[in-house]
């Protein structure tokens, strides 16, 4: 047995009951058991030899002498309070908490921070009330160290939490996925994919060799026709490996893959973080990111943005707040990551902070964390980033999600109502199993939807690889920018809090315009849709969506704005095109009336497009009123296509 330092100084502070003196100490009871003279002097000849062979790191000798001064003096307490010593070591915490009570029962004046040492325990385990009575116990004695009086206080504090958090219970039922994903070995840090489709984890395994390698790798399960999950498989190279592989993400838009890489030839410290990219025959060869992300510390557990451009992860390099801080990089459009910025103290405290997940809401990040009080050792944590960019105060998911034991990761699926995580305290197949539950209400991240299918071009019918960009018409902001695969398969998140316009560019065609509202009644419908992209030639109209105006009259609405840029940047991309910007009304009203109007809504978006420095010569604006109409319009829905402002190419 080694000892190592915690234990030492365990052993150190008994070494010092055997010599030192209990003088001055204020007992807070009766002591209910006193020992025979004799007994007492044989029995501490034993205890003795039991510290010296505790020293010495020799634990079957501290047992059998430690045995032997109990049986031959039962009222001596010295040796039950080195027993729970031994036992802290085997972290046999109950065996530890069963002695130190037997040895406040002997003697209560034995050793006063012994009541600290028991609450300690008592805390980590769960049993908060009884740890709160011997930290009061323990602070009501008035000899006790200023600097063991303010743990004492901490601890009170934080235990005052867990009590406060284990009376409010939230609402958990946790679900073993089975044996389909679970088996004797460890499985962790489940993600599922945008699409709710695949899930992807880590598994800790002996792997067939000789002799038998334990290894980590990434294995993966499909949706079956039921809703549940398949039988996992192992992925593929190159994204498994010889090595290690743990803490996988892949973006939502699924082109993107991460995860971290441990002890790697190509590594810059003891984990990296790596990347891999979708194509169309599987995954590419995955590659370090490289500084500023990675640096000679440990970096891990890498998540993205559903805008694809900002990464977050875990990181110990200089300049954090504790051990382990939440840093985030952003990618910019030339590809070039920025140098990290630490999340900052909102997030980030003194302790550990790691896991993060954000949604992909945007706005609603997971993570786990000793620093924040809670439950004991690692708790999950929710906080929300608000329109600014500042991060919430991080509400704890409450017991009994969180326990005196350390909960680690937890993920979110799109629609937010259910979440995923790993335990080994909750029976199951092996040591680590992976369970899913209802989140409940107030945890819930905003809820997304998605939309997934093919680009092409109209004509030729070939898929084509265009870029997607989904803008708030409230703020005019991107939301998410992603690009479609070689094979122009695209998923896109589709947020259902707010109206956008989503953008589909490619070069050598005129862009895709379309108006995306989805009500919260949406959200379990995906939307499916083949885009066909019209190449850039003479006569080739689109139907502006995103433009718009008050009603009878012409001046922009500020939602506009993203789609009014997106016309200016097309025009700036192909210097040598000219349009006819037209706009068209329907029937309401007297036909010279709707001329005039579409005539000068029409000139609005010309003019916007000149003030931003096109040509004026490029640029015709046209009103049509309601002679060319393209639906019936008997009918409001008719009435409201006809409504419409175009881009045509001349």
């Amino acid at each position: 047995m080694r000892t190592g330092i915690a234990a030492f100084s365990r052993f150190c502070l008994f070494f010092g009951l055997l010599w030192g003196s209990m003088a001055g100490i204020s007992s807070p009871a009766q002591t209910p058991c006193r020992p025979d003279p004799g007994n007492l002097k044989r029995a501490m000849f034993h205890y003795e030899k039991a510290m010296t062979a505790y020293r010495e790191g020799l634990s079957t000798s501290v047992r059998k002498y430690l045995q032997i001064a109990k049986r031959t003096e039962p009222c001596f307490a010295r040796p039950y309070l080195l027993e729970a010593v031994l036992f802290e070591d085997e972290k046999k915490t109950d065996s530890a908490i069963n002695a130190y009570l037997r040895a406040l029962s002997v003697d209560p004046d034995v050793f006063p921070n012994a009541y600290y040492s028991l609450a300690r325990l008592q805390a980590a385990s769960g049993r908060y009330a009884e740890a709160d009575r011997n930290l009061s116990t323990f602070l009501a004695i008035p000899s006790i160290s200023a600097a063991m009086r303010e743990k004492a206080q901490m601890l009170q504090m934080r235990n005052k939490e867990s009590l406060a958090l284990a009376s409010r219970m939230v609402p958990f039922q946790p679900r073993n996925l089975g044996p389909n994903i679970n088996t004797e070995a460890e499985e962790y840090l489940p993600f599922v994919t945008v699409d709710d489709r695949m899930m992807i984890f880590t598994r800790r395994y002996l792997r067939q060799a000789d002799p038998p390698v334990l290894e980590e790798d990434f294995f993966y399960s499909l949706r079956d026709s039921t809703g549940g999950w398949q039988q996992a498989v192992r992925m593929e190279e190159p994204i498994n490996s010889d090595e290690n592989e743990g803490a996988l993400f892949i973006s939502p838009d699924g082109r993107y893959l991460f995860f971290a890489g441990c002890n790697r030839p190509d590594g810059r410290g003891s984990c990296d973080i790596y990347a891999s990219i979708k194509r169309e025959n599987g995954w590419g060869r995955p590659f370090n990111l490289g500084q500023p992300i990675n640096t000679s510390h440990w970096e891990s557990q890498p998540c993205m943005s559903s805008d694809g451009k900002t990464l977050y992860f875990t990181s110990t390099r200089p300049g954090g707040f504790g051990k382990s801080d939440l840093w985030k990089s952003t990618l910019s459009q030339g590809g070039i990551w920025s140098e990290p910025q630490n999340l900052g103290p909102a997030i980030n405290t003194s302790g550990d902070e790691n896991s993060p997940f954000l949604h992909p809401d945007g706005k609603t990040l997971y993570f786990a964390s000793n620093g924040h009080g809670g439950m004991g050792g690692m708790d999950l944590f929710v906080s929300r980033m608000d329109s600014n960019g500042h991060w919430s105060p991080p509400q704890n998911l409450g017991y009994p999600i969180n326990t005196s034991a350390d909960e680690t990761t937890l993920s979110v699926n799109a629609k937010g109502d259910t979440a995923y995580f790993c335990s080994d305290n909750l029976g199951g197949y092996g040591q680590k199993d992976i369970y899913a539950f209802a989140l409940y209400e107030q945890a819930r991240p905003g809820t997304v939807s998605f939309m997934k299918g093919i680009v092409k071009d109209a004509k030729s019918d070939k898929t084509l690889p265009a870029r997607f960009e989904l803008i708030s018409l409230h703020t005019g902001l991107t939301r998410i920018a992603s690009t479609a695969s070689s094979s122009g398969e695209f998923l896109v998140c589709l947020p259902v809090d707010e109206p956008f316009a989503l953008n589909v560019s490619c070069p050598g065609y005129v862009f895709y315009s379309e108006h995306i509202a989805l009500g919260y009644s949406n959200q379990d419908k995906p939307v499916h849709k083949e885009i066909l992209m019209r190449p850039i030639e003479s006569g080739t109209r689109i139907v502006l969506e995103n433009i718009f105006y008050q009603t009878d009259k012409f001046q922009l609405e500020k939602s506009s704005i993203g789609e009014l840029e997106r016309i200016y940047l097309f025009l700036a991309q192909n210097p040598k095109v000219r349009v006819e910007i037209s706009g068209h009304t329907d029937n309401i009203g007297p036909a010279q009336y709707n001329k005039t109007l579409s005539e000068n809504r029409a000139k609005a978006v010309a003019d916007y497009l000149k003030a931003k420095g096109i040509d004026p010569e490029r640029i015709e604006a046209k009103g049509y009123g309601f002679d060319k109409p393209v639906a019936d319009n008997q009918s409001e829905e008719g009435r409201a296509k006809n409504r419409r402002t175009e881009l045509k190419i001349l």
